[in-house]
């Protein structure tokens, strides 16, 4: 769950919701040589369904106890964590292997600071044995590598791209190359990934008062009362 502060409020925005806007802006990007190729589909899906693990996570939201926030997808236990991404690799899996291999590369990249503590051992032996595996039996080589790996640059940006607008963080952040800065509701990115095109953002959320919840129940009563609430935008070059 993305939790966005709005001071008064929180935009509660699912995971899943996410990805669909990270594959809306994706399908715009020009500049990324694999997304004129034959692996343009591949690379949608997988940016589409990076997140799909946490589709049961964010179904039933949790509060912090500490905060008595609601817990965002940076909080929470790791074995739940461990849990969903196995769960979301699978399941691209079954719709395309490469997109599967596409997610787990995800898991490893986005979790990479992990590494070196021992509780997350375990998961980085674990996802990198199931990318390994989806790639052979996709077909990828070793010399394919370089291939794959500019293949996970276009989900990587999406993710980004999207995370920084739904999350409304305002500081400049800099992804493989490109620089995005949100100003009011219009994301610019240079270089321009979309060809001089502007590119229409649309994320639904769940706004609700920003307070300390007691417990899981209350929290989500509260997201059920909520109305759906569309958080619109733009993204362009700059």
């Amino acid at each position: 769950m993305i939790v966005r502060d709005d001071h008064e409020t929180f935009l509660l925005i699912t995971q899943p919701d996410h990805a669909q806007l990270s594959e809306a802006i994706v399908a715009a990007i020009r500049t990324e040589p694999p997304l004129a190729g034959s692996a343009r589909r591949t690379i949608l899906l997988a940016t589409r369904e990076h997140d799909n693990g946490w589709t049961e996570v964010d179904a039933f939201p949790t509060v912090d106890p500490a905060t008595g926030r609601p817990c965002d997808f940076m909080s929470g236990p790791a074995p739940v964590k461990h849990e969903l991404w196995l769960r979301g690799i699978a399941r691209a899996a079954k719709a395309d292997r490469l997109a599967g291999a596409l997610v787990a590369e995800h898991a490893i990249t986005v979790y990479g600071y992990r590494r070196g503590d021992a509780a997350w051992a375990s998961f980085f032996s674990t996802i990198e044995g199931m990318r390994d595996a989806l790639l052979e039996r996709a077909g990828v080589s070793g010399s394919d590598r370089e291939t794959f790996d500019a293949c996970y640059r276009c989900v990587r940006l999406g993710d980004s791209f999207s995370l920084q607008f739904c999350n409304g963080w305002t500081e400049p952040a800099t992804t493989l190359g490109y620089r995005a800065e949100l100003r009011g509701t219009t994301l610019l990115i240079a270089p321009d990934p979309f060809g001089g095109a502007t590119v229409r953002l649309r994320v639904v959320g769940h706004r609700i008062p920003a307070r300390q919840y007691r417990d899981d129940a209350q929290i989500r009563a509260a997201i059920a009362a909520a109305t759906p609430e569309i958080l619109s935008g733009t993204a362009q070059g700059m």
